[in-house]
């Protein structure tokens, strides 16, 4: 019975071969269509997934209304991460990150502009999951004028050396001591350096100003915050804090 079946749907393709064709041709492209989307959007949503306390993190923006222009930018000021830190019973950490476009890093005879150069607080690694494969793991960026550089761009400025204690000079001024190595930032993270230098005496991470703005500012929730209840609180912190400077700096009421 079901070799007739096999049969006669043979013959049926032999009489129809321009529309079996377009068929399975159509089918094919489906299928495909379908399995370029699932994996897109698989990928999609593995962002930042591989940090440990990923469900804890959230990075705080800057949405305003001035003068009837809306403003949104994913940089806050500096102050924000430890005020907010302080002043926030739910933050139980925050970090910062700000990118030095640019930058000219120099070791020995050679000389490199490298865009993926970031400025980060000593405690990103204890937030973000970058594992230290080489060096001081415990607090690689403790001390001024230290920096952590991946695997990759180690080998590129010293090659087969030992690259811990070697040192790097930014902009023929600022000289860092290597002290960390990681090996890569994955590629479904949504921020991509080879370098991350101490903000420990970087001048611009210690302002108190909160009307310029510069940092991406990460804030770590205890277990089981709704992110949500504590945005509600942080127009009044703004308020607090920026509707003086706002006053003095452009002569404008923070409402």
């Amino acid at each position: 019975m079901i070799k007739n079946y096999f049969k006669i749907a043979f013959r049926n393709i032999l009489k129809n071969k321009g529309i079996f064709s377009i068929n399975i041709a159509g089918l094919a492209i489906g299928i495909a269509s379908c399995l370029i989307i699932m994996l897109f959007v698989i990928d999609e949503l593995s962002y930042d997934r591989f940090h440990e306390k990923a469900n804890q993190i959230v990075r705080v923006v800057f949405n305003a209304n001035i003068n009837g222009e809306q403003m949104k930018e994913a940089v806050v000021m500096a102050p924000v991460a430890q005020t907010l830190k302080e002043e926030i019973p739910e933050v139980l950490d925050a970090t910062r990150l700000t990118n030095q476009y640019g930058a000219k890093i120099t070791y020995k005879n050679s000389a490199y502009r490298d865009r993926k150069f970031a400025y980060v607080d000593p405690n990103f690694f204890e937030v973000f999951t970058l594992p230290i494969i080489q060096g001081n793991a415990k607090n690689p960026l403790k001390e001024p004028n230290s920096i952590v550089l991946t695997k990759a761009e180690a080998k590129k400025y010293f090659g087969n050396q030992n690259a811990i204690g070697q040192t790097l000079t930014l902009n023929e001024e600022k000289h860092f001591t290597v002290t960390a190595i990681i090996d890569k930032v994955p590629e479904n993270s949504h921020f991509h350096f080879d370098l991350f230098a101490s903000t420990e005496g970087y001048a611009p991470a210690e302002g108190t100003s909160w009307v310029n703005s510069d940092f991406f500012t990460y804030l770590v929730l205890k277990e089981g915050t709704d992110y949500k209840a504590v945005e509600t609180t942080l127009p009044g912190n703004s308020e607090k804090y920026m509707w003086p400077q706002m006053t003095e700096a452009i002569g404008m009421s923070f409402k």
